[in-house]
């Protein structure tokens, strides 16, 4: 098999160094047979990616660069129209996996397909996830059997947020990435994952859940997924695109009233705070019921 991860490069050499090990750790506890393919999408066209010989030296490693500076899910879809892998891993620079993650998702692939006349996996992979906090804790991102049953549920995304923290920690199949994921952009940076996980659950792609931490998730001044406002701005963009795709009409609409109630909530006053919740009571309840019975943090799922 072979597996293509596709990481959008911007201003990123702080990381580069990391990465790069992290890549060669994976592609070392591949079994004889597989291979992999990394592909480094560089979005900051005046800036040198600044590789050592590690990654120069293997010929299905690559570095292409966009003419401009055209975002996070741009940078995706380049990326992935230049990999040829069976799976993909949608990674971002600032992030890391396990040394054998791949390796172990290519088991369950094989462990899914068993016993199918089925090539490949045609499911969303999805391993646990460990969060940093700003005290440097490492803690689960999925920490109930109640939040690992919600990954591949349509309503939860829909009336509580995704469900995902980061692309980076599912595999998937790259055939069954839809189309108009590949055709309508988001150019607001945020949300190109939630709509590819919105596009994917809506056409009855399953979701499979392993329970092995094998993806990281860094604090660092860049994550997106910490600055609502923008994530906002980016969702409803993909609201947009969705209304025009056949996405089904009962989640459209309780995803824009989702959208718009939580980011009016953030910005109101005690009192406003009340009265939107009053207003959206089955949303309101919805959502401190998933709070309980996750155990997350407020404030991440939008």
């Amino acid at each position: 098999m072979k597996v293509s991860v596709i990481t959008p490069f911007y201003n990123g050499n702080a990381y580069i160094r990391d990465y790069e090990e992290m890549m060669a750790a994976n592609e070392r506890s591949l079994m004889p047979g597989d291979v992999l393919e990394v592909i480094l999408v560089n979005d900051s066209p005046g800036v040198a990616v600044g590789l050592s010989g590690i990654y120069a030296s293997r010929p299905n490693w690559r570095v292409i660069t966009n003419q401009k500076n055209v975002g996070i899910h741009a940078s995706r879809i380049h990326g992935l129209s230049e990999s040829s892998g069976d799976y993909v891993i949608f990674l971002d620079q600032d992030d890391t996996l396990e040394e054998d993650a791949i390796a172990r998702w290519l088991v369950l692939a094989r462990e899914l397909i068993k016993g199918t006349d089925q090539r490949l996996c045609y499911q969303v992979m999805v391993a646990n996830a460990l969060l940093e906090q700003k005290n440097g804790e490492l803690v689960p991102w999925y920490r109930t059997e109640y939040h690992k049953r919600q990954i591949g549920r349509l309503k939860t995304y829909v009336t509580v947020g995704t469900q995902i923290m980061s692309p980076g920690h599912c595999m998937m199949a790259r055939e069954i990435i839809p189309r108009e994921w590949l055709t309508h952009v988001v150019t607001e940076n945020g949300a190109d994952d939630y709509y590819l996980w919105l596009l994917l659950l809506d056409k009855g792609i399953d979701f499979t859940y392993m329970d092995e931490p094998l993806y990281y998730h860094h604090r660092t001044g860049d994550n997106l997924s910490q600055d609502t406002e923008q994530t906002d701005l980016s969702t409803q963009q993909c609201i947009t695109y969705l209304s025009d795709s056949g996405f089904s009409e009962w989640a459209l609409n309780l995803l824009s009233r989702q959208t718009q109630y939580k980011a009016a909530f953030r910005r109101g006053s005690i009192f406003q705070k009340i009265w939107l919740s009053v207003a959206n009571f089955d949303l309101a309840f919805t959502n401190f019921w998933f709070k309980l019975r996750t155990h997350t943090p407020p404030g991440f799922n939008r």
